[in-house]
């Protein structure tokens, strides 16, 4: 396997996994406003954590990597 090809079963596998956490957090979500305040703070602290690695790793590497990626495509989906 190249490295675009893991590239590609890694993103692969991560989409799973965000779905079902997807799935899960608007079911909870429902439960009670405690827990729906608990859901915002794990996918809070999940996409800001995922956003500073990618930021570091960017500014390591002096690669952009979030510049390369085109918004605009993606919320046209």
């Amino acid at each position: 396997m190249n490295r675009l090809e893991l590239i590609e079963a890694r993103l692969g596998e991560a989409l799973g996994m965000i779905r079902e956490a997807v799935d899960h957090s608007v079911e909870v979500m429902g439960e009670d406003s405690a827990s729906e305040r608990r859901v915002a703070l794990l996918w809070e602290d999940f996409l800001g954590d995922f956003f500073s690695h990618l930021k570091q790793k960017s500014k390591e590497k002096k690669r952009n990597l979030l510049g390369i990626v085109s918004f605009a495509r993606i919320w046209r989906r």
